[in-house]
């Protein structure tokens, strides 16, 4: 832990790291293209929508912006001299920001981008686990390969040895992505079992030409 003052920034970064995560890169891009995400494709806020609408140029730019927002609030907490903990935990909250903009009145992506900055810059070894489980997903889906992939992380991060607070960490950071998914779009169904399908599938049932909630293409 840094010394003082540092010590006494910690909220600040947290609340910092949260903002950062809440710029929503995609939407701001397709504004910009004069396309409004929540209304098009999936209504999802994220490089995997815009992709889909605005080609891949576009949604490759959006998920370069959003992963450097978690890689980004990671190296600077490390720069500063915080623990681990900590570290992860700002990382954490620019995930949580992306997930649920205050910009977006609560509301955005998917977090998959800003999880692999965090990741690169914590822990870059386990990007090969979700990097994987994405190659695979062009076989078995990229909604359950995400759930493979980010779900059971915290395991693979346990089971390679590393220290308990970094695992402690990536399950919350699986807790947050699975959250999310099940949250879904405002249009989704309520309940129990779509909720665990959207958990597992990243998708609703029916849609005309495009998944109602998935918005993985672009990221691990």
């Amino acid at each position: 832990m840094p010394d003082s003052p540092w010590v006494l920034y910690w909220p600040l970064l947290l609340v910092g790291a949260y903002l950062l995560g809440s710029i929503p890169f995609a939407q701001v891009i397709g504004r910009v293209r004069g396309i409004d995400l929540r209304l098009v494709g999936s209504g999802n806020v994220g490089a995997g929508n815009l992709t889909r609408v605005a080609g891949w140029p576009w949604g490759l730019t959006a998920g370069l912006l959003d992963g450097a927002k978690g890689l980004f609030a990671v190296l600077i907490t490390q720069e500063m001299g915080f623990t681990r903990g900590f570290v992860g935990m700002v990382g954490l909250a620019a995930v949580i920001g992306h997930n649920w903009s205050l910009l977006m009145r609560g509301r955005s992506g998917r977090g998959l981008a800003t999880s692999v900055g965090m990741l690169a810059a914590l822990d870059p070894v386990l990007l090969v686990w979700t990097t994987g489980w994405s190659v695979a997903g062009w076989k078995i889906g990229g909604g359950a390969a995400g759930f493979l992939g980010w779900g059971l992380l915290p395991i693979v991060s346990a089971s390679l040895g590393r220290p308990a607070t970094e695992s402690i960490l990536l399950l919350a950071l699986s807790i947050v992505l699975m959250s999310r998914r099940m949250q879904g779009n405002p249009d989704s169904p309520r309940g129990v079992r779509p909720a665990m399908r959207r958990a597992i599938f990243d998708t609703d049932p029916g849609g005309e030409g495009y998944p109602q909630g998935a918005d993985d293409l672009l990221t691990p």
